[in-house]
């Protein structure tokens, strides 16, 4: 089933025709995104910020995932009853946010160049973004599978997410339909490893082995897929050191001794404005 998305959550609808599809495109400016998402950042100090699905805790999601959850119950709960394989779901969407994939029929409209991401990977503005955006008919009962459209950061190419419930296993697939060049992944998940019960009053309870979930996903269908795509495209490189966000510089910078953080700053000049900061707050 084609997964459709709600409108009206800070975008405009664009009815113009595109090169890849006549349906039309939801348009968000990221200048407005980017200044919400800054107001609820902790500060760069505070170690224990979570940063993506990662770091997540039982005390303490990710705010992205934990504004996806949130969303997702409350749109919801009145009409059906939320299970483990749909939260599950919900977390595998949030690690290809992560990723670089957002959801097709959105574009996202770059008003400054400081905002223009450099790699089709990690932007956590757009993260925040999307988080905010809950998928609609995503999930059929007929056929007791899931089905998201994505698209990589950058790119027009169709990237389809798939979960087909099997017992207590959620089988994962992600393919891009019209590159037959370029192969699928899957990937099958113990849904109970993850989410052993469902608690929709403290969302955070109700997961465990959180990292392992997203380093599986991440390594064994939506890195491959993504780095795949990456090659057609000369605009798009691939991740550096150079594309890490400012926060996880931030944590870098940390560990670095005198020496290395001297090389670090002689790199370029963002850097030396980083460490040149970011050291003086940790060692001060």
């Amino acid at each position: 089933m084609e997964p459709a998305y709600s409108s009206g959550q800070g975008g405009a609808l664009d009815t113009s025709s595109s090169s890849t599809s006549s349906a039309p495109y939801q348009i968000h400016n990221l200048e407005t995104v980017a200044e919400e998402n800054e107001a609820t950042k902790k500060p760069i100090t505070d170690l224990s910020v979570e940063l993506l699905v990662e770091d997540s805790t039982k005390s303490q999601l990710s705010k992205h995932l934990a504004r996806l959850l949130q969303r997702f119950v409350q749109r919801y709960q009145q009409e059906l009853e939320i299970s483990s394989f749909d939260l599950l779901f919900m977390t595998v969407y949030s690690v290809a946010l992560e990723t670089g994939f957002i959801p097709e029929g959105h574009r996202i409209l770059y008003m400054s160049s400081r905002l223009q991401p450099i790699f089709a990977s990690y932007d956590s503005n757009v993260v925040w973004l999307f988080s905010g955006i809950v998928p609609e008919n995503f999930y059929s009962r007929s056929t007791r599978s899931y089905r998201l459209d994505l698209h990589l950061l950058g790119s027009d190419e169709r990237c389809s997410l798939v979960g087909i419930k099997s017992g207590d296993l959620l089988v994962l697939t992600f393919t891009t339909p019209n590159r037959v060049d370029i192969p699928g992944r899957s990937i099958i998940l113990p849904v109970a490893r993850y989410i052993p019960f469902v608690n929709l009053h403290k969302l955070g309870l109700c997961f465990q082995n959180l990292k392992e979930l997203s380093l599986k996903l991440k390594n064994n269908i939506f890195v491959p897929i993504r780095d795949a795509l990456c090659q057609d495209d000369d605009a798009i490189t691939y991740p550096s050191l150079g594309g890490l966000p400012d926060e996880v510089v931030a944590l870098l910078v940390k560990y670095l001794d005198k020496k290395t953080a001297l090389q670090l700053s002689a790199s370029c000049s963002r850097f030396r404005e980083l460490t040149k900061h970011y050291r003086a707050q940790w060692f001060a």
